[in-house]
């Protein structure tokens, strides 16, 4: 399904808040509320809007994949960056991502997502039968969740500050990758919240003598990942501001110079940082077993 612009200015997130929270007809922001109607449509969702309040869904990634823009002579690359900055900050890019965890974008009410066993393999010798392969394949549901941020701001500001979308965009997607994160790392499955990593019941753990771990206890999660057959290589760390601050004062042992945690490094492993992880509890884990999904299109509510 291809959706067509049109115009060659840029989309409006601004103008699109304005004729949400206006009192009287307003088409200053026209195309945008007809790019909502299209993002309707591409995902069959309905407004999640109550009454006295005025809704509007924001174009995907996905959707603006698809979008038929025209040459940058006429406008056309203007325009989809413009549609990507506002599609960027209302589903930001997270930590997870950032570490390696792929994002998917789809429609409908869940994703069936296949999760292979470990296969078995031999030697045969030459000419003989090979012997049929036991792998198995299991699956993973995904259903999804309702996430909301509630971000205010006065008509006065508006007014005073003519150029406030990148600020509001700024803090839109400041407030939807912290409440992503913390669903995808703290969650716990009850309360309308997903299942975080924190909380899976068949993750391995380690225990820390101490609040901050030493450079064994770390090596020593890395040990259990390889023993389950993970491949190291493509393993990462995730912590909290303190616990990294910590570990980047610590000493490997007593008699090195080395850090434990040097460069968002450990024993040569990235590092990635966020306070969506619980202060001194860290996480590693090969970012190829995770998934993001995103289902149907995000939408504003004025």
């Amino acid at each position: 399904m291809n959706h067509t612009i049109s115009k060659k200015r840029p989309y409006s997130f601004n103008a699109l808040l304005s004729s949400l929270s206006s009192q009287v007809p307003d088409k200053q922001a026209t195309w945008e509320q007809n790019l909502s109607l299209q993002a309707e449509k591409f995902y069959g969702q309905h407004s999640i809007q109550k009454k006295q309040e005025n809704a509007a869904f924001i174009p995907t990634q996905r959707m603006l994949r698809d979008l038929i823009t025209g040459t940058a002579s006429s406008g056309g690359d203007l325009v989809a960056t413009s549609v990507q900055t506002v599609a960027d900050s209302v589903r930001p890019v997270t930590v997870l991502e950032r570490a390696g965890v792929e994002r998917i974008e789809t429609g409908g009410e869940n994703l069936t997502i296949p999760r292979f066993a470990k296969a078995d393999a031999g030697w045969i010798a030459e000419g003989a039968d090979y012997p049929a392969l036991t792998t198995t394949s299991t699956s993973v549901d995904a259903s999804p969740k309702l996430a909301s941020a509630r971000l205010s701001f006065s008509r006065r500001l508006k007014v005073l500050v003519p150029d406030v979308e990148g600020s509001v965009l700024q803090e839109v997607g400041r407030a939807v990758a912290g409440l992503i994160e913390k669903g995808a790392i703290q969650g716990t499955g009850s309360n309308s919240q997903p299942l975080g990593l924190l909380n899976l019941p068949d993750a391995l753990s380690q225990t820390f003598a101490s609040a901050t771990p030493t450079s064994d206890e770390l090596a020593s999660m890395l040990e259990k990942l390889g023993d389950a057959d993970v491949d190291l290589s493509k393993v990462v760390f995730l912590m909290h501001p303190s616990t990294a601050a910590d570990l980047m004062k610590a000493r490997v042992d007593a008699s090195s110079g080395a850090l434990v945690l040097s460069y968002l490094k450990i024993h040569g492993l990235p590092v990635f940082i966020t306070s969506n992880v619980t202060e001194y509890k860290v996480i590693a884990l090969d970012p190829s077993y995770s998934r993001i999904v995103y289902f149907g299109a995000p939408q504003i509510v004025v």
